[in-house]
């Protein structure tokens, strides 16, 4: 009979700890070790869609990115202007390509890429490849020629929080581009700070 209580018990239990262990779920991160801006689980997503198709045969997609916080600089549209610790990412003929203006800077790892619908390109940075982060990112979308000749880029470059969720988006339905050069009229851009 002793023998009888104890497996009851050790029944009853096994059933306390699984239905406790059931309710309370599990967190991605345990309280106070939440990712911040600087760590690489913190992304960087932006997606831009043109009004044709994506033609990188004929010209060039850039994202340039400014790190220094300060939203009264952001990164404008003619390539040559860029400062030097902006970074971008470059689609051309020979796919993405990230990395600093700065001259003689390596190339770095995008963490995901893609091109969907023939209009439009995704990429996936992670922040701590962006250097010492402020508050907030400034970036722009522009597009080129071959000869990095501007076709076309956002009047009002965007401001993007580094805080989990935040959200930044632009959609232009007008230029003055040629009908000729809808591949290069970005039309859409959302940008989206998420977590692996």
């Amino acid at each position: 009979m002793c023998n009888l209580k104890k497996t009851k018990l050790g029944i009853c239990l096994l059933i306390a700890i699984v239905v406790t262990l059931l309710s309370t779920g599990c967190a991605r991160w345990p309280e106070g070790t939440e990712p911040v801006p600087g760590e690489s689980e913190y992304q960087l997503k932006i997606t831009a869609q043109v009004l044709g198709e994506l033609n990188v045969n004929d010209g060039i997609y850039y994202i340039v990115l400014d790190n220094n916080g300060n939203s009264a600089d952001g990164p404008g549209g003619e390539v040559a202007d860029w400062e030097d610790e902006y970074y971008y990412i470059q689609l051309d003929d020979w796919g993405f390509d990230f990395t600093q203006v700065e001259e003689g800077s390596s190339s770095i790892a995008l963490t995901d890429s893609l091109i969907s619908d023939d209009d439009e390109f995704q990429v996936t940075i992670s922040l701590s490849d962006l250097g010492e982060i402020e508050e907030s990112i400034d970036f722009n979308v522009v597009t080129t020629d071959l000869d990095n000749n501007t076709y076309y880029y956002l009047d009002d470059y965007l401001t993007i929080g580094t805080t989990l969720g935040s959200m930044a988006e632009d959609y232009n339905s007008s230029s003055d581009l040629e009908n000729d050069e809808d591949d290069f009229d970005i039309i859409g851009v959302i940008a989206e700070i998420i977590t692996l």
